[in-house]
């Protein structure tokens, strides 16, 4: 059986972790085991980005990915840091063997130069073992464009300043098609989107 993905893309800032992130608490609310990361940014006290955060949904724990202070390859600006890699493929292991539904934030270039996380993502796109709300960098078709395959096979979402409003707005309709299958029952028929 295939299961659904459902993809965000946009421009950094446009708001993709916090669709996902909505999906993610109506799903729960709803009943579903939900794992898998987000990387939300951090900032310094006076408002510069420093870095990201791993943040696993299942545990809460964090651990930085990359930061302007790390020591680890550099990528970009930021360079990672030396734990993540191990940090991010138990997360979404854990998740891949525990929820019905799996978050990932985000499929990007300096996620991909950890090639752990690369043959992961490349494993569960090709066949994924549950629904999964997943978010890429907008320029992940020059990065890897066999993840870029991989990934556009599902609903993909483009955002952008004039229709981020409008599907926040449709976080339900989302969700209840996204999980219809992990935690459909009596009352959580999914409703099909009209993209």
């Amino acid at each position: 059986m295939e299961r659904r993905v459902l993809a965000v893309t946009g421009r950094p800032g446009i708001g993709k972790t916090t669709l996902v992130l909505g999906v993610a608490q109506r799903a729960a609310s709803l009943g579903c085991r939900v794992g898998g990361v987000v990387t939300p940014e951090v900032r310094t006290a006076g408002g510069q980005r420093w870095g990201f955060k791993l943040r696993d949904l299942l545990s809460g724990s964090e651990h930085v990915l990359a930061s302007i202070d790390s020591s680890g390859p550099r990528v970009g600006r930021y360079r990672l840091d030396p734990g993540a890699e191990g940090f991010l493929v138990n997360a979404i292991n854990s998740a891949r063997s525990s929820s019905d539904l799996m978050v990932i934030d985000e499929i990007g270039p300096m996620e991909l130069s950890m090639r752990g996380f690369r043959d992961l993502v490349r494993d569960l796109l090709s066949d994924p073992p549950v629904p999964m709300a997943v978010t890429f960098h907008y320029r992940l078709k020059d990065a890897d464009p066999e993840v870029y395959r991989l990934v556009t096979r599902g609903m993909v979402i483009e955002l952008t300043e004039f229709n981020r409003g409008t599907f926040r707005s449709r976080v339900e309709e989302l969700t209840r098609w996204l999980i219809d299958e992990a935690c459909g029952g009596e009352g959580r028929q999914g409703a099909a989107l009209r993209a």
